[in-house]
């Protein structure tokens, strides 16, 4: 009798165990999932890491981005760790200038250089493949005003066609996409004017101003503007024409430098070489 209650009692107090255990887990658990999602864990090495890099990015991460985008590389996630990218490799080169042995006339050398290569030459190309994208994009605007004279002419209006264009073309010109969608989202955004300005200061080049131009007219006055595209574009194609042929004609007067220099000056060397020696054979004699 006496067996039977003791063991009654500890199954008894194995389950209360067992229920507060089960409590307390529950409380532990609910605790760990609102430090969670109230970010109050104590922050482990790399978090803090990540807390740095953007606190240092924060202020130039949006001025990197828009570099970035100006020169063609778009959603590129290096953008956001460039300025701590630099000065990592700035103080990854000056510790080992530091610590090699070279003369201290070759250390000042290679860190200036370092220093140059690190700051200035990135921030170069960014600007060198800025302009040859803008030139790029500039060189295929006629074909875009002729496919959006064409969706004007079925009846969609100015934003619809940047909006179809901007999905449209992007087999044909990643870039010249990326600036119609960019131009279209700011049109829902901030009006369609407004867009067409800040695609002109995107673009700086004299066919991307005739065609905001053209677009503003149409939207102030409300004259017809499949025609207007149309025409633009055939404007936009001779005068690419006419800048090939001024560059063709330009190519002679650019030879003739080099022709002067390579194979003109040998020849006069040629001829007189021979005589010039004998004269002076002459003279020793």
């Amino acid at each position: 009798m006496l067996l039977s209650i003791l063991t009654i009692l500890l199954v008894l107090l194995s389950g209360l165990i067992a229920w507060q255990l089960t409590l307390w887990y529950r409380q532990q658990a609910i605790k760990a999932q609102i430090k969670h999602y109230l970010n109050i864990e104590k922050e482990r090495p790399l978090s803090r890491l990540q807390t740095l890099i953007n606190q240092v990015g924060d202020k130039h991460q949006q001025e990197f981005a828009q570099q970035f985008a100006e020169a063609g590389f778009y959603n590129f996630p290096i953008a956001r760790y460039y300025l701590v990218i630099k000065f990592g490799l700035i103080t990854v080169m000056a510790l080992a200038v530091v610590l090699s042995n070279l003369t201290p006339l070759i250390k000042v050398c290679v860190a200036s250089a370092s220093l140059v290569a690190i700051i200035i030459v990135p921030n170069i190309l960014l600007d060198l493949r800025k302009r040859a994208l803008i030139t790029k994009v500039s060189r295929q605007l006629p074909y875009m005003l002729d496919m959006m004279a064409v969706c004007v002419q079925t009846g969609m209006t100015l934003e619809a066609s940047l909006t179809y264009l901007g999905k449209e073309l992007e087999p044909f010109d990643k870039d010249l996409c990326f600036q119609i969608r960019k131009t279209a989202t700011n049109a829902h955004v901030k009006g369609l004017e407004k867009a067409l300005m800040n695609l002109s200061e995107r673009l700086p080049t004299p066919e991307v101003r005739s065609f905001v131009l053209t677009l503003i007219q149409n939207l102030q006055y409300g004259t017809s503007i499949s025609n207007v595209l149309s025409s633009l574009a055939k404007d936009m194609r001779k005068m690419q024409l006419l800048e090939a042929e001024e560059k063709m004609g330009k190519l002679s007067a650019k030879m003739s430098v080099p022709l002067i220099l390579f194979i003109l000056m040998p020849i006069v060397v040629l001829i007189l070489g021979p005589g010039i020696m004998q004269l002076s054979v002459g003279g020793v004699q």
